[in-house]
């Protein structure tokens, strides 16, 4: 990643001048882009502080116990007001090297520092176009990289307005979404307000989302390519949704996936239309889909977090293409 690209990301963060930033890299081992994120902070004159969780570091954090991970621990940085996560690495993956038998106590740091992570107001997560996270998503390291520098690389003042734009286009309640030859999906969005993501919570970011009335979604929704994640790819498959709740389709997959959760992830939770006019859809589950301009995605259980009520545990995001008006 270049400097140019970390400079518009900063700049899309709306950072003010009486923030002071906790900087965390979540390093797969080159410390390089830490660098270019500390230049970019130093040349706009914004306060931070860095926290570099090695792999090394947190099995020595591990090795320590959870127990040290305490008031004295986040001394230096409690004056931090927000906390950008630089993640080439996702933060709860194990690091190499830690030892079976530390599992358990490395879980009770990362809820540590997790906690104290999240009471801030801002917490901004980046996914970096790394290795390791190539490698999570199954796709090919220099394929991936491009996808997400492009992805990365955007006029966030240009993505904020269009994301604006969308929202303004809205002069009804009620969503309808047209899919496949004679899909139709209804949804009472009455009282709920949209969000725009564009490099205030999350990178890569584009999109807008919205938390539905649990119980007035309905109708139903053809994929011609459904993507499960951890699952597999299914082709033309239809989902009915009554009251607000997934009752049948014709995948038996994603039914057992269902019949697996608790209720609650049953419930639409969210719809959510991608805006990043730099991704490109492949229909194929790909890391960045669901930001892509043109898809929009139904999202099924939690949206507690963003207006709505479901406090579900599950969550789980199903992209597609169609016209929603």
């Amino acid at each position: 990643m270049n400097q140019n690209t970390i400079g518009k990301m900063i700049n899309a963060m709306k950072i003010s001048t009486d923030d002071i930033v906790l900087l965390n890299y979540w390093s797969e081992g080159d410390d390089s882009e830490l660098k270019l994120f500390e230049n970019e902070l130093n040349s706009k004159g914004i306060k931070y502080k860095t926290l570099n969780f090695t792999e090394e570091f947190l099995i020595e954090l591990a090795g320590k116990g959870a127990e040290n991970i305490d008031d004295s621990f986040f001394e230096p940085v409690k004056d931090c007001t927000m906390v950008i996560d630089v993640l080439q690495r996702p933060a709860g993956m194990p690091p190499r090297g830690l030892e079976k038998d530390k599992y358990a106590e490395f879980s009770k740091v990362l809820r540590s520092l997790f906690s104290f992570m999240s009471s801030h107001e801002k917490l901004i997560q980046i996914t970096m176009p790394s290795q390791t996270n190539a490698a999570l998503a199954g796709e090919d390291y220099e394929d991936y990289k491009v996808r997400m520098d492009k992805a990365l690389n955007i006029d966030y003042e240009a993505l904020a307005l269009e994301c604006q734009k969308k929202i303004d286009s809205f002069t009804s309640n009620i969503i309808t979404i047209r899919t496949g030859e004679d899909s139709t999906l209804n949804m009472d969005v009455t009282g709920r307000e949209w969000i725009i993501d564009a490099g205030e919570g999350a990178f890569p970011c584009g999109e807008i989302y919205i938390a539905p009335l649990e119980d007035k979604t309905n109708g139903t929704v053809f994929y011609k390519n459904l993507f499960i994640e951890d699952v597999g790819s299914f082709d033309n498959i239809t989902i009915t949704i009554k009251n607000g709740r997934v009752t049948d389709s014709d995948c038996d997959a994603f039914n057992e996936l269902l019949s697996g959760q608790e209720e609650g992830a049953r419930i639409v939770g969210e719809l959510g239309i991608g805006m990043n006019p730099a991704v490109v859809y492949s229909g194929k589950g790909a890391a960045l889909d669901e930001d892509a301009l043109g898809t929009f995605h139904i999202g099924l259980g939690m949206n507690y977090l963003f207006g709505g009520i479901n406090k579900s545990r599950f969550h789980m995001d199903f992209v597609n293409v169609g016209e929603i008006l």
